[in-house]
């Protein structure tokens, strides 16, 4: 979910339409790519990484792939506040 242009419009527009949309129009993603996926076709290393424990460790390995000159993403899943 784009969470800035979510709550970018209810900043503006607290009783709005889209406050009431169960899925609030260019915002949502879904369903989301696997964007580790798309760069590992390109060449680069990608990672997803689900849970806060595993932040660190994807970060080094990425890190490593970087410094050896291979692009990376780390496609880190979280959840918005509300």
């Amino acid at each position: 979910m784009w969470g800035a242009v979510r709550q970018s419009t209810l900043d503006v527009y607290p009783d709005g339409k889209a406050s009431k949309a169960n899925a609030m129009p260019l915002t949502e993603l879904k369903p989301s790519p696997d964007f580790e996926k798309i760069v590992e076709t390109c060449g680069g290393y990608g990672e997803k990484v689900e849970t806060a424990a595993d932040v660190m460790p994807a970060l080094k390995r990425a890190l490593d792939k970087v410094r050896s000159g291979t692009p990376a993403t780390l496609n880190v899943m979280t959840q918005m506040r509300r």
